[in-house]
């Protein structure tokens, strides 16, 4: 192999190698840029919860959790500002197993990872 040859290679390897870290996920943002919830089931009657609100960049996000114990962590959904919990009897978000809802306030940067909602 040419001098050129192994210079182009190492030169296209090094970048290769350079866009592989650059383009990686970093860590989350714990406690920096949003929380997750932890969901404490105060009443012992909710099956599933919905959660709705800002993401930690700042876009609308919902999602149905199944709460098969008193406390759920729900990981890697990270919120931040004002969230509405809906609280379901059912192991489904359905209208038919409404049983309650709460607003909860979700801090941007904490010492920890997880903001406690209770039912």
């Amino acid at each position: 192999m040419s001098l050129r040859k192994k210079v182009a290679t190492t030169v296209g390897a090094s970048a290769l190698a350079l866009v592989g870290v650059l383009g990686s996920a970093g860590p989350s943002s714990a406690a920096s840029n949003g929380q997750q919830i932890h969901f404490h089931d105060s009443s012992g009657a909710v099956y599933a919860i919905r959660i709705q609100g800002p993401n930690q960049n700042g876009d609308v996000a919902s999602g149905c959790f199944s709460t098969p114990g008193r406390d759920t962590w729900v990981g890697g959904w990270w919120w931040k500002g004002e969230v509405t919990v809906t609280f379901y009897k059912g192991s489904s978000c359905s209208f038919a197993t409404y049983y309650g809802e709460t607003n909860a306030w979700v801090p941007a940067s904490q010492s920890g990872d997880w903001t406690s909602v209770y039912s």
